[in-house]
């Protein structure tokens, strides 16, 4: 006998619905944003609905394999957004889609489902999930992470050059919905999980990379709700500080650098092999910038199946004061 899982919260805040009566593609959120004291809304709603949005207008063969997007203004988390779709390109193989708006700019692009297994004549690699990194132990949410669309398992910082450069670090954690995605739950939908999460702790590579772990104003990117929100620690990574949510004993002395304002400046997501994960189970995040200066950072992130399947790649451009 088979159970009906209803919608995960993530679903909910990923998904968009086309607006009745109106001739061209637009779409709309169809739930509240959720915003953990974010300053306007959380930059995974804009990149996921638009993705989802875009997913509405391309036929059901085809599964998103590139987004780009740019961040043009700070959303209003007390007004619906709406996502105009503009219909670039209808190939056999391919389709393009762009939606354009003033709080975000975004081209994805969609490719025909293929299958990777045994047979397939395709070249094929992927770069190894790092090994040793115990995989968490799924218990239910607690705390404030019930009400949150995912939860995170942080790891720590990996110094892979072992001279302390900011470039050779690289940041790990597990992240996953935080609860069952539905069973009607497609794979689109899974993809707008994704690249929902992907946002989660990107701003915070750059200055983490310089052992800066002070914010004047909190980021999304360091929403955890709870100290026992941590993964297994391991011999080679250390603790990524969080301070704001440290007791005042734990806290180091002393005046630290902080960071006073930062805001990204845009977003891609390339997805590999997607057939082969579920948003609802851990996947493996890892941080690495590679270059920061100017006022602005470039961060890398790749993420993981805990069975090691590459599933994206990300990239995303930061202005940080």
């Amino acid at each position: 006998m088979s159970t009906h899982c209803p919608p995960s919260i993530i679903e909910k805040q990923v998904a968009t619905a086309r607006i009745p009566d109106v001739k061209s593609d637009v779409f709309t959120n169809i739930s509240p944003f959720w915003r953990p004291g974010a300053h306007g809304i959380f930059g995974g709603f804009a990149i996921a609905q638009s993705l989802s949005a875009a997913q509405q207008t391309v036929p059901g063969e085809f599964v998103a394999n590139s987004l780009h997007g740019s961040f043009i203004y700070a959303g209003n988390s007390e007004d619906p957004l709406f996502y105009h779709v503009e219909r670039l390109r209808d190939g056999k193989g391919f389709c393009t889609r762009s939606r354009t708006r003033p709080i975000f700019i975004c081209t994805v692009s969609f490719t025909k489902k293929q299958s990777t297994g045994k047979g397939n004549e395709n070249i094929q690699h992927g770069s190894s999930m790092p090994p040793g990194i115990p995989v968490p132990e799924d218990r239910s949410p607690f705390g404030d992470e019930i009400k949150s669309p995912f939860v995170n398992r942080s790891v720590g910082v990996l110094d892979k050059g072992g001279q302390r450069r900011p470039a050779d670090k690289r940041f790990h954690q597990w992240i996953k919905s935080n609860n069952t995605l539905s069973s009607s739950a497609s794979i689109q939908v899974h993809q707008a999980a994704l690249a929902f999460m992907s946002d989660s702790y990107f701003l915070a590579g750059v200055p983490h990379s310089h052992e800066i772990w002070q914010f004047v104003e909190t980021p999304i990117s360091e929403f955890h709700p709870s100290p026992n929100g941590l993964s297994a620690s391991t011999e080679k990574h250390t603790e990524i500080r969080r301070p704001h949510l440290e007791s005042r004993e734990d806290r180091a002395g002393g005046e630290e650098l902080r960071v006073s304002m930062m805001v990204s400046l845009d977003h891609t997501i390339y997805f590999h092999d997607i057939e082969h994960f579920r948003a609802d189970e851990w996947l493996l995040s890892e941080i690495q910038s590679s270059w920061a200066g100017n006022g602005r950072g470039l961060v890398q992130q790749q993420m993981w199946t805990k069975d090691g399947e590459l599933v994206a790649t990300c990239i995303q451009e930061v202005s940080t004061t």
